[in-house]
């Protein structure tokens, strides 16, 4: 992905978008939640190939309409927001069946994507190698490299530690000598760590 889209959680999480100061109401990025679930739903099976396998043309109005939906979204435009949201959910679909027609195929089953922070992260059960050569810019990881940085790695006992105390706790980000990057969503507990 060429720039990090406008997303629901960081309009909600922050209320303003840093490099404009503008407060986000809730009316704007409550509009933003059905399309980052169908964005999701297709990184999970394709990463962020979707653009790519698409002709340019189709490509360049899906960017543009993210553009303007970003545009939409500093502006505090609901309506405009909800009508680009939606437009760019059977976006979504369109470059799947775009890119399927033109007899590409999504990750195999055993292989799962998320965007975290802009980047794309996998899991594979097996092919993790030829993933890692296919897509050079992805982090790809066996789901036994995982469950070993897990296991051996200071986190396993926190983790428990916390899953045991917060059941529907997930990971969000990671903190390493001092590195701005952890922070554990508890379902809307304000407790900070």
């Amino acid at each position: 992905m060429a720039k990090k889209r406008v997303n629901y959680k960081d309009a909600k999480a922050k209320g303003t978008l840093a490099d404009h100061g503008t407060k986000i109401s809730a009316g704007v990025w409550g509009q933003l939640r059905p399309l980052d679930e169908k964005a999701k739903e297709k990184i999970a099976k394709w990463g962020d190939t979707l653009p790519n396998l698409v002709h340019p043309d189709l490509a360049g109005r899906f960017e543009a309409a993210y553009e303007a939906l970003h545009d939409r979204v500093m502006s505090n435009d609901v309506v405009g927001t909800n009508q680009i949201a939606t437009q760019l959910m059977r976006a979504w679909d369109v470059l799947e069946k775009s890119a399927m027609d033109a007899g590409h195929k999504p990750l195999p089953p055993h292989a799962y994507c998320v965007e975290i922070d802009g980047d794309i992260v996998c899991f594979a059960l097996h092919g993790w190698a030829e993933l890692r050569r296919e897509h050079p810019k992805w982090i790809v990881y066996s789901f036994e490299d995982a469950a070993r940085i897990i296991r051996f790695d200071w986190t396993e006992t926190f983790l428990n530690n916390a899953f045991n105390a917060f059941p529907d706790a997930k990971v969000t980000r990671m903190v390493r000598d001092g590195d701005d990057r952890i922070n554990w969503d508890l379902g809307g507990d304000e407790i900070p760590w």
